[in-house]
């Protein structure tokens, strides 16, 4: 059986093909290409659907963060705290700010961004900024960490870009009264036909702080900026697409607690039922006990035409551009390399769940 790990063909359908072709039709018309109308519906209606007051689209999820970084009026001297389990994108944003990363350790259980690691960290390096990862699309802890750095006035910009979907005890990721920073690279849950990226934030000031900097500082702050436009045509098949992702998160979910019923007593490790009412399942990650077991795993997958993704291999303090930064980092680097994430997307059936699962027990 043939399963893809991203089933573009069942999302990007016939019937939705056609209507975003008409759209787009519609911008061509119009010779609206740099922003639009569609631009300005995604935002107020991405951010009623987050619980956020605002929405600010840019041009991607690393200038997202990078962004929220910089009106926050973090840069050059500045220490800021990243889980020792993310993308490039989490440190990327912090170098090109100038600031210097301090690596946080992970929960060994989930992933996540252990907050007593968080509190060292802090008393250690005098962190400005801490950025939690929702990774997989896993709620981090924020309240956690919100108790921490709160009373400390360190700032905190959640990394969201696997997390459209996922929820905290606030509410949807958003929700808070800190910058949540948003990817819609193509792969994500909601998705562009391209590069696309957002911040949701509390307050007016700092929305019109990042839509200035995101168009090259114009406007009335004169700020030095950059270009972070969210093209148009990327707006609106995002506009388009919030039709339906409430309906597709709940898919995941439901799909999620498939595989859990199915992979119930195999020798991976699944995370906690806890997270299958709050997370995105923008991934479904499963903890093997060594990196040659994970190997061995993928290629079984892999001959019975089973797609699957290794992530992630390293810790990113590993990652040769990334060595040498102070933190603590012994929790990720116990944790990296040993988790394959299976195919999920809204349209993976119940048969090519047992499928998968049955593969696994078998192994």
């Amino acid at each position: 059986m043939e399963i893809s790990f991203y089933d573009f063909q069942n999302l990007h359908n016939e019937k939705f093909r056609k209507e975003v072709k008409d759209i787009i039709g519609e911008i061509i018309d119009n010779n609206a290409f740099a922003e639009g109308e569609y631009n300005h519906k995604f935002e107020k209606d991405f951010a009623s659907m987050q619980k956020a007051n605002y929405c600010a689209l840019v041009g991607n999820g690393t200038d997202a963060i990078e962004i929220a970084l910089e009106v926050l009026g973090i840069g050059h001297g500045d220490k800021v705290g990243v889980p020792g389990i993310t993308f490039y994108a989490t440190i990327e944003a912090v170098l090109n700010r100038g600031a210097t990363p301090v690596y946080i350790d992970i929960n060994p259980e989930n992933g996540l961004i252990c907050p007593k690691s968080v509190e060292r960290m802090i008393e250690a390096h005098a962190l400005k900024a801490v950025i939690p990862v929702h990774i997989y699309g896993l709620p981090a802890p924020i309240k956690e960490i919100e108790d921490i750095c709160n009373p400390r006035g360190v700032k905190i910009i959640e990394d969201a870009a696997q997390a459209q979907g996922t929820f905290l005890p606030s509410g949807p990721v958003g929700s808070s009264n800190n910058l949540s920073t948003f990817s819609f690279y193509p792969t994500k849950n909601l998705a562009a036909f391209g590069d696309a990226g957002a911040v949701l934030v509390p307050t007016e000031d700092l929305y019109k702080k990042i839509k200035t900097i995101g168009n090259h500082g114009r406007g009335d702050e004169h700020m030095y900026g950059r270009n972070s436009r969210c093209d148009h045509i990327q707006a609106a098949v995002l506009y388009k697409k919030l039709e339906m992702i409430e309906e597709y998160n709940k898919s995941r979910k439901e799909i999620a607690k498939m595989y859990h019923k199915h992979l119930e007593g195999s020798k991976v490790k699944l995370l906690p039922v806890s997270f299958l009412e709050t997370s995105s399942w923008h991934l479904y990650p499963v903890q093997c006990d060594s990196k040659e077991t994970r190997a061995n795993l993928a290629k079984v997958l892999a001959d019975n035409g089973v797609s699957t993704t290794p992530f992630y291999d390293q810790a990113i303090s590993e990652m040769t551009p990334f060595r040498g930064h102070e933190g603590e980092d012994e929790n990720a680097k116990a944790f990296a390399g040993r988790t394959l994430c299976l195919p999920i997307s809204a349209f993976t059936s119940e048969e090519q769940i047992k499928f998968v699962s049955d593969l696994i027990k078998n192994s």
